[in-house]
């Protein structure tokens, strides 16, 4: 006479399995309907606090955000060259650093056709940038494209600066600050404040602008 032993196994019924995937799939519901509702919600707050001559990154159009970001990215470089040398590089200095907006080849063929020009103070640098190219094309029915940049770095150790700056700004403990103006025409540089002349200040969307400016 032998004893066997064996396992008790609780095998879950077939309902609760459905019961399960159920709940999982409301949550999933309900996890996206608050997304959609944030998504709704939060741009428009976001613009509460945005002054009339600024705009948000991710209204930018065509292939404008891809500058916008080769903008930004160059800042890094050109303040570590102030930095290092006591002067603002020129255009040829950024070109040979092979640092893109100004060097094009690394740019889509979109936005090959800029042309930058550096326009400096003390303590600001303004690389202006224009795309003639892009100008006549819309005109013969292309896809318009923001035609006119201003990647503005501002030391704000070195005197007094250009404003509109954002107080957040002033009281940074970070020596430079960085600004994109754009403006949808062919313009020419603005000798005076860019809102004045129907230049947008491109803001990050993913930040609630609330800092006050300083006028």
């Amino acid at each position: 006479m032998s004893n066997s032993t064996g396992k008790e196994v609780i095998v879950a019924p077939k309902a609760a399995g459905r019961e399960a995937l159920g709940l999982a799939a409301a949550i999933c519901v309900i996890l996206l309907l608050a997304g959609l509702r944030v998504a709704q919600v939060a741009p428009k707050k976001a613009e509460e606090g945005f002054q009339t001559y600024q705009m948000q990154d991710i209204k930018l159009k065509n292939q404008a955000p891809v500058l916008y970001r080769s903008l930004l990215g160059a800042a890094d470089t050109i303040t570590g060259l102030r930095e290092e040398n006591g002067a603002w590089p020129e255009i040829a200095t950024l070109q040979q650093e092979n640092l893109p907006p100004f060097a094009a080849k690394f740019l889509p063929t979109g936005l090959g056709g800029f042309t930058w020009e550096l326009r400096q103070g003390a303590s600001w640098a303004d690389y202006y940038g224009t795309n003639k190219n892009t100008a006549a094309e819309e005109k013969k029915g292309a896809d318009p494209l923001e035609t006119s940049f201003i990647l503005r770095v501002i030391d704000l150790q070195a005197g007094k600066y250009p404003y509109p700056l954002a107080k957040q700004e002033q009281g940074q403990e970070n020596r430079f600050a960085t600004q994109i103006w754009i403006n949808p025409k062919l313009a020419d540089y603005p000798d005076g404040p860019p809102a004045e002349r129907g230049w947008k200040w491109v803001i990050s969307g993913n930040l609630a602008v609330t800092e006050q400016i300083i006028k």
